[in-house]
């Protein structure tokens, strides 16, 4: 019997500890391994897209980097608005810097975002513009953060109703140049000798389309104005700042020449000159790298 005893009590032992090993392991919580912010929009059926594009763009690895990573993430639903409803088309070139422009290097909450306006770099060099007023927080105008604060072990994601294709890369100047529905605001510009102007600085221009202008000469003889006239009237459109048009309030705002101009928000955004009608923006927030334009289909009259 003695023996007996003595062959069980290790057994018994051994019993014993797996028993409470076990017993500790149904207690312990399950800890499970934090995302990074690819994983979380891996995870997250709202961001597919968003998803296939940085698998194309061989942009993974990169944002699974050690960071830390704000990235302005836009929905399914964004790409659809932005007309991207497939990828085909888009090389991995292509791809690559529209994406890392929507990423920042360092983590920004939405509690560090400032009021006003707010101008930051980006991963993939170009500058982003980050407004936060009353109705929201903005980038470069037209895209609205939807969500914010999606934490990762490396960053944090913030949604965006849109995609940021508008990634800034001419002047001004440079934008009339190559859009022809402003070609007779360029004829004027350089008859006045504002181009090179037009060029540096940071301004905001609310630039009447050739329509407009067709509109004006109906009353008006453009043989009759002198070029000190049309420097004084162009310069009228312009406001020596860069104003996206959630920035916006009613009121009048003062131009580059010294006058002054009424907004209008009631319906859309209008402008008043002080000696013409009300003018809408047709066109908001084309970007520049000195500034934005604004289209609008009224001349403006001091």
């Amino acid at each position: 019997m003695k023996n007996l005893r003595k062959l069980l009590a290790p057994l018994s032992i051994v019993l014993l500890s797996v028993l409470a090993f076990t017993s500790c392991k149904k207690d312990d919580p399950v800890v499970t391994p934090p995302k990074d912010v690819t994983d979380v929009a891996i995870g997250d059926a709202q961001f597919s897209t968003l998803v296939a594009a940085l698998t194309k763009a061989n942009l993974v690895t990169t944002l699974k980097g050690a960071g830390p990573f704000t990235v302005f993430a836009p929905n399914n639903a964004a790409f659809t608005k932005a007309g991207i409803t497939s990828l085909d088309a888009l090389t991995a070139d292509a791809l690559k810097p529209i994406l890392l422009y929507h990423v920042l290097g360092a983590k920004v909450l939405a509690a560090d975002i400032k009021t006003g306006q707010t101008e930051v770099g980006t991963a993939g060099g170009p500058k982003m513009y980050i407004t936060k007023n009353a109705n929201g927080v903005f980038i470069n105008g037209n895209t609205k953060v939807v969500a914010t604060d999606v934490t990762a072990s490396n960053g944090v994601i913030h949604v965006l109703d849109n995609v940021l294709t508008d990634i800034p890369s001419k002047t001004i100047a440079g934008i009339a140049t190559d859009d022809k529905r402003f070609s007779t605001l360029l004829s004027l510009v350089k008859t006045a000798g504002l181009a090179e102007t037009l060029s540096a600085g940071t301004y905001t221009v609310f630039a009447p389309t050739n329509d407009a202008f067709t509109e004006l000469f109906k009353t008006v003889d453009p043989a009759k104005l002198s070029v000190a006239d049309i420097k004084n009237i162009l310069l009228y459109h312009v406001v020596g700042a860069r104003v996206f048009s959630p920035e916006l309030a009613n009121g009048e705002v003062t131009m580059v020449n010294g006058g002054k101009v009424t907004i209008d928000l009631t319906n859309g955004v209008s402008v008043k000159g002080k000696s013409s009608t009300a003018s809408k923006v047709i066109i908001a927030n084309v970007m520049a790298t000195n500034g934005v334009i604004h289209a609008i289909d009224k001349v403006l009259l001091p």
